[in-house]
C-alpha cells in the first residue's frame, strides 16, 4: 500500500518529467546549417529555381556555400535545396541541430533527468517499503 507521501512524490516526479519533455520539445534551441553537397548528374524530377531568380540574400548564401563555407543560422531560413546555375544543378543540405549548450536547452534537460530520477526513486521507495521490514 502506498503512502500519501509516496503518491505526492510520484506525482511531482511525473510532473517534472512531463514538463521537461514539453520544455525540451518546444523550447530547445535549434541551430541551422546550410552547405554545398555537390553537383547533380541527372536532371531532377522537379524544376529547381534558377540562380538568377533567387533573392539577393539567397544568392549570397548559395555563393558562400559553393565556395565551401558551412553557413550557420540561429533561425530557420527558406534556402533552396537544389539550384540551377549556368546549366548545372547544385545540391545543398539544410540541416537542423539542437544546441545543447544553450540555457533554453539545458534547463528542460535537467528537469527531465530530475523527473526520471524522482520516478525511479519513488518506485524504489514504494517497493522497498512493501517488501522490506525493519
Amino acid at each position: 500500500m502506498t503512502t500519501k507521501k509516496q503518491r505526492i512524490a510520484l506525482l511531482v516526479s511525473l510532473a517534472l518529467l512531463g514538463g521537461g519533455m514539453l520544455g525540451f520539445g518546444f523550447g530547445a534551441d535549434r541551430d541551422y546549417t546550410y552547405q554545398y553537397e555537390g553537383e547533380v548528374a541527372e536532371t531532377p524530377e522537379t524544376v529547381p529555381p534558377l540562380y538568377s531568380e533567387l533573392s539577393e540574400s539567397s544568392q549570397d548564401a548559395v555563393d558562400r556555400a559553393l565556395d565551401g563555407e558551412v553557413l550557420q543560422f540561429e533561425d530557420s531560413k527558406t534556402l533552396p535545396g537544389l539550384v540551377e546555375r549556368d546549366g548545372t544543378y547544385h545540391a545543398f543540405a539544410f540541416e537542423t541541430n539542437i544546441d545543447y549548450a544553450d540555457p533554453t536547452t539545458i534547463v528542460p534537460m535537467v528537469t527531465l533527468v530530475l523527473g526520471l530520477v524522482g520516478v525511479i526513486a519513488t518506485v524504489r521507495w514504494e517497493v522497498t517499503s512493501r517488501y522490506v521490514t525493519y
